[in-house]
């Protein structure tokens, strides 16, 4: 594949959580200040704690992604869950949730690459964002971390009660901005709910592989590792 390759794309979509805001970042400094402030750490080290909640949120947000179980369940079971293996007494795991979800919004750190990689794609063109984050919070995350100037519209789960890999909120998404799946890319995180989802409306993709995931097939585009490796082929 040379450097043309996406050469006739025209509308650009873009994860959000952990693609251009660093939500593993944000979540674990928002954690530990809830964690603290309600005093839980008399009752369990916060990296004993963190290491159990981590899977145990990966775990729900895949069966989210799926449509297996509902925001409500996702946002109630992940502390519950974590608090009860931990040994952690908590009255109110949706209050905490409430908690955590209020302080994270405010924090602003960004992935490596996003502010060049997404001042680079408006160059050439409107970028968009396609996400399955709660729509309270995804406007928040990007004016907290100052890439919000750089998104035309923000296109979430959320709209119409579908979520990615879903091929209806592909479909739905380009009927928002006038796309056809032909020239069109997505870029993610999430080779789930991002890439196969994509692929599977006709769209173009490419797979950021932030975390080095070991992979048996891959049906993108184009996978990096980097953020501003995508600026030499977009």
């Amino acid at each position: 594949m040379d450097k043309t390759y996406f050469g006739k794309i025209r509308t650009v979509f873009i994860d959000l959580d952990d693609t251009i805001w660093d939500f593993s970042a944000n979540s674990k400094v928002a954690m530990r200040i809830v964690y603290e402030k309600y005093g839980l750490q008399d009752q369990c080290p916060y990296d004993d704690f963190i290491a159990c909640y981590m899977p145990n949120n990966e775990s729900l947000w895949t069966r989210y992604h799926h449509r297996e179980i509902t925001k409500e369940y996702l946002k109630r079971e992940r502390f519950r869950r974590s608090f009860e293996q931990c040994g952690i007494v908590c009255n109110d795991p949706l209050q905490f949730d409430y908690d955590y979800l209020e302080t994270i919004v405010t924090l602003k750190q960004v992935v490596d690459g996003a502010p060049e990689l997404l001042a680079h794609l408006t160059k050439r063109g409107p970028v968009h964002v396609l996400s399955n984050g709660f729509a309270n919070l995804q406007s928040r995350k990007l004016k907290s971390g100052g890439i919000d100037k750089y998104i035309t519209k923000l296109i979430l789960s959320d709209d119409i009660d579908v979520t990615k890999p879903d091929r209806r909120l592909f479909d739905y998404a380009l009927e928002q901005v006038g796309g056809t799946p032909e020239t069109t890319v997505m870029i993610g995180d999430n080779y789930d709910a991002d890439i196969l989802g994509a692929n599977n409306a006709g769209w173009h993709t490419i797979f950021f592989n932030r975390k080095n995931v070991v992979l048996e097939t891959n049906v993108a585009d184009l996978t990096v590792t980097r953020l501003t490796d995508i600026i030499a082929w977009l």
